[in-house]
């Protein structure tokens, strides 16, 4: 068995986030099986990869839901070894604040950001604690309008100002983030990746987050291992 085996096997893996990490593939037959969590571990043999991705969560808090990452991430098992964060496409998409880098209100991007990377760190402070930006979306619903990554949204925010803002927050703290808004390795921007890749424009197929796994598993092998 290699080193590298050798040193994931009895790990546990932690993974907060939204629809992505839940599993959606924005045709309604996606879920935790199709997930690039499940997939993670056909590449790095976890012990255990725990999902807690909520379809539609945002990072902040906001008045018309009780699930957002703030509101959930106490409820994570304490016994991780190592924490993905994964999420921001909806707090971009249903126009949160963005609000400024030294702010603490949850209610905002910034805020909610700061909050919860202090929460995080509080539960697990000696494990990896590792960022993820969200990924770029073309998103065509079939009855609602949602801004696409070249669109501004309602509050004329950009979804790269949501991605820089994590970027800002986790290099406060020194939190390792991998890009994924950058590097995913899947536009849905190119028609040689959708269908295939991202049917909706935005979720991925299990082909897609088979692909994202393997991006995710190279970067956790550098931040983590």
């Amino acid at each position: 068995m290699s080193t590298m085996n050798l040193y994931f096997k009895d790990k546990i893996l932690n993974c907060l986030g939204d629809s992505t990490t839940w599993g959606d593939n924005g045709i309604e037959s996606g879920g935790n099986n199709i997930s690039w969590t499940t997939h993670l571990q056909d590449i790095l043999p976890f012990k255990t990869v725990r999902n807690y991705g909520v379809r539609a969560s945002r990072v902040a808090i906001t008045p018309d839901r009780t699930d957002s990452f703030i509101e959930r991430y106490d409820e994570m098992e304490k016994d991780a070894d190592i924490v993905t964060v994964f999420g921001g496409i909806n707090d971009f998409q249903h126009n949160v604040p963005l609000g400024t880098i030294e702010d603490q209100d949850p209610h905002s991007f910034y805020g909610a950001l700061n909050t919860l990377i202090k929460g995080v760190v509080s539960m697990y402070p000696t494990q990896p604690i590792i960022f993820m930006t969200p990924t770029k979306n073309n998103f065509k619903h079939p009855t609602k309008r949602y801004p696409t990554t070249l669109q501004a949204n309602k509050l004329g925010l950009f979804q790269r100002d949501y991605v820089q803002a994590m970027v800002r927050s986790c290099d406060l703290y020194s939190v390792p983030v991998i890009d994924l808004y950058t590097e995913s390795g899947i536009s849905p921007f190119l028609p040689e990746y959708v269908p295939k890749y991202m049917p909706d424009g935005m979720h991925y197929s299990d082909a897609g987050y088979e692909r994202l796994s393997h991006r995710i598993a190279g970067e956790l092998l550098r931040l983590a291992y």
